[in-house]
């Protein structure tokens, strides 16, 4: 079965926001759908390993920030890679917070949502939270961000946490060499001799890990 079929399914990218306490967690997601107009009420899908997933069940509440297609790319890094057990990923990104005192990214959006949790299912290794909008506000006109557009713009691959990941090593294809970083997936665009002549310095754009976390792998290149 070719997996990567589901590439071809249409997704937004949104960052949910929660609290842990007095503290700020969040995650990256890609499965926020609109369930009902009246009332207005969407369903999310989290890991059931991400920390976000066990504060939304202790209070009952998220915020959906959407991102748009001026989104940096460091908040990949930040929200996806990384867990809220071990930091308070909203300090390092513009933020803003609800009346509620929910948190938001208010830079590189097009607007977010304040919801809560009205029921919840389980759903293997994931939890599909149904929530009814509370807030919502717009507040910047740019193009949504698309899986689409983070995958073939952005480069950027799915945290293994995430229910659309597919191990894309399982294709058996003509192969060639790439730097692919060893923390999130993101393989460096130009030739392997372009990336070798990179300062020691250099970081992922996604992640901000370090140079030597870089791996050269072989990536199958023909057609999928």
């Amino acid at each position: 079965m070719d997996t990567t079929v589901l590439f071809n399914m249409s997704y937004g990218l949104y960052i949910i926001g929660a609290k842990d306490g007095k503290r700020n967690v969040g995650c990256l997601v890609n499965t926020v759908t609109q369930s009902t107009s009246n009332p207005v009420t969407v369903t999310v899908c989290i890991n059931k390993d991400n920390y976000t997933n066990d504060c939304i069940k202790k209070t009952k509440e998220f915020t959906v920030s959407i991102l748009s297609e001026k989104t940096k790319e460091n908040i990949f890094g930040i929200f996806g890679f990384s867990s809220s057990r071990d930091k308070d990923k909203f300090v390092q990104v513009p933020f803003g917070l609800t009346p509620s005192g929910l948190p938001y990214i208010n830079e590189g959006i097009t607007g977010y949502m304040q919801c809560k949790v009205i029921n919840f299912v389980d759903n293997f290794t994931h939890t599909i939270f149904i929530a009814q909008v509370q807030e919502a506000e717009n507040l910047f006109k740019e193009p949504p961000m698309t899986y689409a557009y983070y995958r073939s713009v952005i480069k950027g691959k799915t945290q293994k946490n995430a229910p659309t990941h597919v191990n894309e090593s399982e294709k058996t294809d003509i192969a060639k060499k790439v730097y692919v970083c060893s923390v999130c997936g993101y393989e460096y665009p130009s030739s392997t001799d372009e990336f070798e002549q990179l300062s020691n310095d250099y970081a992922c754009p996604i992640c901000e890990a370090p140079k030597n976390k870089f791996k050269l792998n072989l990536k199958n290149s023909s057609s999928q």
